[in-house]
C-alpha cells in the first residue's frame, strides 16, 4: 500500500510524492539509485532529466534560427550597423519587459508560462519560414520577429531558471545550474554547426522546419513534467510596487547588486562581439557560411567541456573572487580574437571566450540562489538577465563607431572596457560596504 507524504525542502515543497516501502523511493521526482555509476547530482532526478531532454534539442533549433536571422541579415544589408541593429532589438526589450516578466514569474505557474512561451516561439518560427520560403524576406520582417520574440523571452528567461532549481534539491543546486549552462552551451557547438551545414546544403526555409520540430519536443517535455504545486504569489496589487521591490532588495544586498553589476558590465561590453560574427567570417577570415558556423560553434566548445567540470561539484569557494577572474579572462579573450587573422587561433579564443562566458553567468546565478529569499527569486532572475539587454545596447554601440573605424578595433576596444570594468567593480563595492 502506498502512502502520501509532503516534505519541507525547498527542491520538494508542494510536490505530491508518493512513497513505496518495498521500493524506499518515490515516484515522482526521485533519486535514482544508481551503484556503482556516479552521475552529477542533478541528473540523478527524473524530472531534471526529462526537462533537459526536451531543452537539448529546442535549443538545438534556436541556435540554427540564430546562424539562419544573423546571415540572412548580413546578406540583406552587408552592413555591420543593421548586425549591431539586430542585436539591439534582440536584448533591448529585456530592459522593458524583463522586470515585469519576473513579477509574472513569481505570481504564475512557471510550467505554464513556459508552454505559452514555447507556443508563442512556435508560431514566431513558422511565419519567419514562411516570409523566406516564398522570397519575400526583408530586413524590417527580421527586426519585428526579432523584437516579438524579445517580449516573449522576457517573460519566460526568469521563469525557466526558477524551475530548474525546483527540479532539484538545495545540495543540487549548483550541478543543475552548470548542467543546464552546459546543455545550453553544447547546443551552441551543435546548433551552429548543424545550421552552417544545412543552410549551404539545403536554405534557409528548411532549416527554420527542423527548428519547429525542435520547439515540439520541449513542449512534449514541458507536459510529462508534474503539475507544480509549489505555491506562487496571490498578489493583485501594483506591478512597478512588486518590481520596486526587487530593486530595492538588490541594492540592499551589496553581494547581490554587486554580482548583478559585473553581468551587466560584461554584457554591455563583452556580449556583443557575437553580432559580429558574420563580418569576421567574411571580412576578416574569409570563411564562408560552413567557417561562420563554426565561428559561432566555438564559445560552445569552451563552455560545455568548463561546464560539465562544475556540474559535478555541490558548492563553490570563494565564488565573488572566481566570478571576477572569469570576467578578466573573457575580456582578454575578446580583445585577442578581436585582432587575430587567423581562423584556428580564433577558433580557440573564441572558445576561452565561451567557457569563462558561462564560468561567470553559473557563478553569478549561483551567488543570487543562495542570497535571495524565494519569494523575490523570480524578479532577481529576470534584473540579472537584463546583461542581455545591456549586451544589445554594446551591440548598437559598436555597430555605430565601426561606421568610423573598423569593427576588429571597435570589438577591441570594448573588450578593454569590459577587463577596466572588471577590475574595479569587486574594489568598489568592498569599498562601498566598508563606508556603510
Amino acid at each position: 500500500m502506498s502512502r502520501t507524504i509532503r516534505f519541507s525542502s525547498s527542491a520538494a515543497r508542494g510536490h505530491r510524492w508518493t512513497y513505496y516501502p518495498q521500493r524506499g523511493r518515490s515516484r515522482n521526482n526521485a533519486k535514482d539509485d544508481c551503484s556503482g555509476v556516479r552521475l552529477p547530482p542533478a541528473l540523478r532526478y527524473r524530472d531534471f532529466r526529462v526537462f533537459t531532454a526536451g531543452y537539448l534539442p529546442a535549443e538545438t533549433g534556436e541556435y540554427i534560427h540564430f546562424v539562419i536571422q544573423n546571415w540572412l541579415a548580413w546578406e540583406l544589408t552587408h552592413s555591420a550597423f543593421a548586425l549591431g541593429l539586430i542585436g539591439f532589438c534582440e536584448f533591448a526589450p529585456r530592459f522593458v519587459f524583463g522586470p515585469i516578466g519576473g513579477v509574472v514569474a513569481d505570481r504564475m505557474d512557471r510550467r505554464k508560462l513556459l508552454v505559452i512561451s514555447r507556443a508563442a516561439n512556435l508560431l514566431h518560427t513558422l511565419v519567419f519560414a514562411s516570409l523566406v520560403y516564398f522570397e519575400v524576406i526583408q530586413f524590417w520582417h527580421i527586426v519585428v520577429l526579432v523584437v516579438f520574440m524579445a517580449i516573449v523571452s522576457s517573460f519566460s528567461t526568469a521563469a525557466q531558471q526558477v524551475l530548474i532549481v525546483s527540479l532539484v534539491p538545495q545540495e543540487g543546486v549548483v550541478s543543475a545550474l552548470a548542467l543546464h549552462s552546459a546543455t545550453h552551451n553544447l547546443t551552441k557547438v551543435i546548433g551552429p554547426s548543424i545550421g552552417g551545414v544545412l543552410l549551404t546544403l539545403i536554405g534557409a526555409a528548411p532549416c527554420l522546419m527542423i527548428q519547429a520540430l525542435t520547439i515540439l519536443c520541449m513542449l512534449v517535455a514541458l507536459f510529462k513534467l508534474p503539475v507544480p504545486r509549489t505555491r506562487v504569489s496571490a498578489a493583485k496589487g501594483d506591478w512597478w510596487k512588486d518590481i520596486a521591490e526587487g530593486v530595492s532588495y538588490l541594492r540592499q544586498n551589496r553581494r547581490v547588486f554587486a554580482t548583478i553589476l559585473t553581468t551587466y558590465s560584461n554584457g554591455f561590453f563583452g556580449i556583443s562581439y557575437a553580432q559580429f560574427l558574420p563580418y569576421f567570417a567574411q571580412e576578416v577570415l574569409h570563411v564562408g557560411p560552413s567557417g561562420y558556423g563554426l565561428l559561432v560553434s566555438a564559445p560552445g566548445a569552451g563552455a560545455v567541456v568548463i561546464s560539465f567540470f562544475l556540474s559535478t561539484l555541490t558548492r563553490l569557494q570563494g565564488m565573488r573572487r572566481l566570478l571576477t577572474g572569469a570576467s578578466l579572462i573573457y575580456a582578454g579573450a575578446i580583445f585577442m580574437f578581436a585582432i587575430s587573422p587567423f581562423m584556428i587561433p580564433s577558433t580557440i579564443l573564441l572558445a576561452v571566450v565561451g567557457s569563462m562566458q558561462m564560468s561567470y553567468r553559473v557563478l553569478a546565478r549561483a551567488i543570487i540562489q543562495e542570497e535571495c529569499p524565494e519569494h523575490l527569486l523570480g524578479r532577481a532572475m529576470s534584473l540579472f538577465f537584463l546583461d542581455r539587454g545591456f549586451g544589445s545596447l554594446g551591440a548598437i554601440g559598436i555597430g555605430s563607431v565601426a561606421a568610423i573605424i573598423p569593427v576588429p578595433f571597435a570589438v577591441a576596444g570594448s573588450a578593454m572596457a569590459c577587463g577596466v570594468v572588471s577590475w574595479i567593480l569587486p574594489r568598489w563595492a568592498a569599498a562601498t560596504k566598508a563606508s556603510v
